[in-house]
């Protein structure tokens, strides 16, 4: 999933992208906050697993009318 959140982050039609990540994997992801300083990254570890939460820092598309 690590070299996949780019191409997540790239085309999102939203400000907030929530995955599911194997632990080995939380360092890739973490990686991509470097490649995509327009995002917020949040990881959180768990016994089995991570959950990766990157939130655009300028809304684009979740503006409130």
């Amino acid at each position: 999933m690590g070299l996949e959140v780019g191409w997540y982050l790239r085309f999102a039609l939203t400000d907030r992208v929530e995955a599911q990540v194997a632990l080995k994997a939380a360092p890739q992801v973490r990686h991509q906050a470097h490649v995509f300083p327009d995002w917020a990254f949040e990881i959180e570890e768990f016994e089995d697993h991570a959950l990766a939460v990157m939130t655009r820092r300028q809304p684009v598309y979740d503006k409130e009318p």
